[in-house]
């Protein structure tokens, strides 16, 4: 009988933060959780939606399920970033009755109804009565995250500019931007761009991650996007202490730790990857990226026996893991570990 695979975090996907309006900067609110559902298209960063707007990005890929954020660009909220075939993680969202503005309940209700283009509607429509207030900062961060669902990103970074410029000390719009200017950067690259330009991008989003993390060293989310930004830059040493941190952070996000394996194997110790990885696949079986992560570090150990048993159990669950394109699509991973999985792959050539 087929297993049925499941998601969390560790495949493409931004993560971006929410918040509400009008709000207290300082203070958590609590949020209620609903599972998350289980998808099947790919993502990989961390990006947060502004009280609940669902948000996407192509960094990486589709963004396929976004953390749900309550505070007024405040902390943030466990939620499921869905990088891929690992458990559901719990998703935290808001009740609309918890939003005093009823303007803010209809525009978050829109986006998270798909209804884009009526949500930025509503968006702008609340910045022409009050666009320069402290309360205005999340109507600019949640109209950022619409601009990024429609694929408009530098829109999205100037809307997170501007939310930045009225509530400087909230970690929450720089975590947002950083989304926006990585994938910028992505853009260069993919357009034929110079290189040089791309990673004065994601420079930039790196120290946007770094001023969340000033703001809030708990911001879990922020850590997880530095270490995709961190490996842009080719800093995999960065990002196996960014991941680690996240996946302390948070540790019922899966894909978090499993990113940290794959870093760990990136960097040169197979047995310490294996360990890590292994860890992620006790707790959740049904992880297929975990297994087919840890059958690319067991050929490359020489222990072909057990990447099969691995691979086998990847497949049984996401039977697109037999084609490397699929794999160079669908995940993030770092450099030796596709030159591994494409390898194995080559056997059955």
């Amino acid at each position: 009988m087929k297993q049925t695979s499941i998601r969390s975090s560790s495949m493409r996907a931004p993560a971006l933060r929410a918040s509400v309006a009008p709000c207290k900067l300082g203070h958590r609110a609590t949020c209620q959780p609903i599972q998350a559902s289980r998808r099947h298209s790919p993502p990989h960063a961390s990006s947060h939606v502004e009280h609940g707007v669902t948000a996407s990005s192509k960094v990486g890929a589709a963004v396929a399920g976004m953390v749900l954020a309550v505070n007024a660009l405040l902390g943030p909220v466990p939620g499921s970033l869905p990088l891929f075939n690992a458990p559901a993680a719990h998703a935290y969202t808001v009740r609309l009755d918890q939003v005093e503005n009823p303007k803010m309940q209809e525009g978050v209700w829109a986006a998270t109804q798909g209804q884009l283009s009526r949500a930025e509607k509503i968006f702008l429509s609340m910045l022409e009565e009050d666009s320069s207030s402290l309360n205005s900062a999340s109507t600019w961060s949640n109209l950022g995250n619409v601009h990024m669902s429609m694929g408009r990103t530098a829109d999205a970074a100037q809307d997170y500019s501007r939310a930045i410029a009225l509530a400087p000390d909230a970690p929450v719009p720089y975590l947002n931007r950083a989304i926006a200017l990585e994938q910028l950067g992505v853009d260069i690259q993919e357009a034929g761009g110079q290189q040089e330009q791309a990673r004065q991008r994601w420079q930039e989003a790196e120290a946007d991650c770094e001023a969340a993390i000033s703001r809030d060293s708990q911001e879990f989310a922020a850590w997880f996007n530095k270490g995709n930004v961190e490996m842009r830059l080719g800093d995999y040493t960065g990002a196996q202490r960014s991941f680690r941190t996240a996946a302390d952070l948070a540790p019922g996000i899966a894909g978090y730790r499993l990113r940290e394996a794959q870093l760990i194997f990136e960097n040169g110790d197979a047995d310490l990857a294996v360990r890590t990885a292994r860890g992620v696949t006790r707790r959740n079986p049904n992880y297929a990226e975990a297994h087919a992560t840890l059958a690319a570090i067991l050929y490359e150990q020489g222990d072909v026996a057990r990447a099969e048993d691995e691979y086998h159990t990847a497949v049984e669950l996401e039977p697109s893991f037999r084609y490397m394109d699929f794999v160079k699509t669908a995940t993030r991973w770092p450099p030796h570990l596709y030159t591994a999985f494409s390898r194995f792959l080559a056997l059955g050539s």
